[in-house]
């Protein structure tokens, strides 16, 4: 049910079937490896239910999105049940009113989406992403700026 909320909360982040065809720039792993970024944690909480989906990802205009396949299970007033494939889940949101989707060049109110439609689901990797730091700048005893590596490492206890 946290998807419902993200979903909802991360409306302007998302676009419905609004790319025309899914030419992949490349792998959701590639982010990561090639781009060195990571998932905020605010990023994980937000899109947990989303995790595991991503089919690809594609170039719009410049900006990375993250791409994934839904399926309608169901509709009821504003509540629209979801199946994502990939990842095997199935989630319910609740557009607002004034929402709509793109499917096959139409804008369709979510409320008139029927059972069995495709959806494809882009998120945009620089809502949920940030860089990886690897390395530091510190200052030495001449007041110039040396690089350092950072590490990634387990914060120690802290006592009283």
């Amino acid at each position: 049910m946290k998807l419902r909320i993200a979903l909802t909360a991360a409306a302007a982040l998302m676009t419905f079937n609004a790319f025309a065809d899914d030419h992949y720039t490349m792998t959701c792993e590639d982010v990561t490896t090639q781009l060195n970024l990571e998932i905020t944690e605010a990023g994980k909480e937000r899109f947990a239910n989303l995790a595991g989906s991503c089919l690809g990802v594609v170039d719009r205009d410049g900006a990375l999105y993250m791409h994934t396949k839904m399926i309608v299970r169901k509709v009821r007033g504003n509540k629209v049940t979801l199946y994502i494939p990939a990842n095997d889940t199935t989630t319910v949101i609740s557009p607002e009113s004034d929402a709509r989707v793109l499917i096959g060049g139409q804008k369709i109110r979510p409320r008139d989406l029927t059972r069995g439609q495709e959806l494809n689901l882009y998120v945009s990797v620089d809502k949920f992403t940030q860089p990886v730091i690897d390395e530091i700048l510190m200052p030495s005893s001449t007041d110039e700026l040396v690089s350092a590596p950072a590490e990634k490492v387990m914060a120690l206890p802290t006592t009283g």
